[in-house]
């Protein structure tokens, strides 16, 4: 047993060697495909390596050792960890190329999207759900720093106003909000255009916008120090706003999970709560979005309770999208078991990321 586990431990800290990498290959392949934990004669029977099942389960121990994989109970084949899954995926996988109908796929379902920045995203969550079979989910970019082209208020009922947001790149953002004092369409329209004239004469952001009216306050209190000011620019102000994840209920967009809940990792109703209440989390699902959201490539997240234990059990692969001019970012990304389908999701999500980088 010692001479096994100095074998293990030396193991651990260099290169998996061609015959373990086939073996460690075997086991998650045959897991992706099974749910079940994978034995020796599995592993004899469907890879190219010429090796009797006691040497096969030799390297088993050596791997499950070096914290590889592992036996969920005695005389069970194994079942790849968090550190199986990173290995798989930094070395061993071949990555699928996305199809030519999936891409049409996109393309159409995108493509007919109005500009509505709402309706784009939960479009794209949707999409990501349907094309992955897991669930979707989209960080949406912090608006407060576009460039404003219009801004216009409704009255759609006592105390209940719409307000319509169009930014410079011609995405539109539509938010219907109640106040406390009910006001009348004309006086909305009277501080919509006073607004307009601002952002025509000053080329502002929403931000630019707050502090632009502070300034002028002094000459034009009548329109500045009303309700209006103080309740209306507070709302659109926190259309997208998301800093510091004080407004997240506003910013995810999560897609159907009926897909996953399917997988056989969630077979009981105790496993399905537990999805449930992960992904009804959203405070974590954005912490993660958010670290991709300014990175300029994919990340890839494999819950496990060392690392991200937020989403443990789960995966999360994501990848940033941005706008022309970088004036935009966010990030998307789907959710599924530690036993996703890394080759066929990753092509899915870097060619929507780059689809919708170019629309918005």
């Amino acid at each position: 047993m010692k001479n096994l586990e100095e074998k293990a431990e030396k193991f651990n800290y260099s290169d998996l060697n061609e015959r373990s990498r086939e073996i460690l290959l075997g086991i998650v392949e045959g897991y992706f495909g099974t749910a079940s934990p994978v034995g020796s004669k599995f592993i004899a029977e469907n890879s190219k390596l010429n090796l009797s099942s006691a040497s096969i389960r030799n390297i088993m121990a050596l791997l499950e050792e070096a914290g590889y994989i592992f036996q969920p109970h005695f005389s069970a084949g194994r079942i790849p960890t968090a550190k199986g899954y990173k290995f798989y995926v930094d070395s061993l996988m071949k990555t699928e190329k996305i199809s030519l109908k999936e891409k049409e796929n996109i393309e159409i379902r995108l493509s007919s999207s109005n500009r509505d920045l709402n309706g784009i995203l939960n479009q794209v969550s949707i999409l990501l759900s349907d094309l992955s079979h897991y669930a979707g989910v989209v960080l949406a970019p912090d608006m407060s720093e576009a460039n404003l082209l219009h801004i216009e208020f409704i009255r759609i009922k006592e105390k209940n106003i719409l307000a319509i947001i169009v930014f410079a790149n011609g995405i539109t953002e539509n938010k219907s909000f109640y106040i406390t004092k009910d006001i009348k369409q004309n006086e909305l329209t009277r501080y919509s255009n006073k607004l307009n004239e601002i952002i025509e004469r000053k080329n502002c952001s929403l931000d630019d916008l707050k502090e632009i009216i502070t300034e002028e306050m002094h000459s034009d209190k009548e329109i500045f120090s009303s309700i209006l000011n103080k309740e209306i620019f507070s709302s659109i102000g926190n259309v997208s706003g998301y800093r510091d994840y004080e407004h997240y209920d506003n910013c995810l967009y999560v897609g159907p999970e009926g897909d996953l809940i399917e997988e056989p990792e969630f077979s009981n109703n105790e496993q399905i709560k537990f999805l449930i209440k992960t992904i009804s989390d959203k405070k974590n699902i954005i912490k993660l979005l958010g670290h991709t959201k300014n990175s300029k490539t994919k990340q890839i997240f494999i819950g496990s309770e060392e690392e991200w234990s937020e989403i443990s059990g789960l995966s999360l692969i994501t990848a940033p999208y941005i706008s022309e001019a970088n004036m935009l970012r966010g990030s998307i990304g789907i959710i599924g078991p530690l036993r996703m389908n890394y080759s066929h999701v990753i092509p899915i999500i870097d060619f929507v990321s780059e689809f919708l980088s170019g629309i918005i």
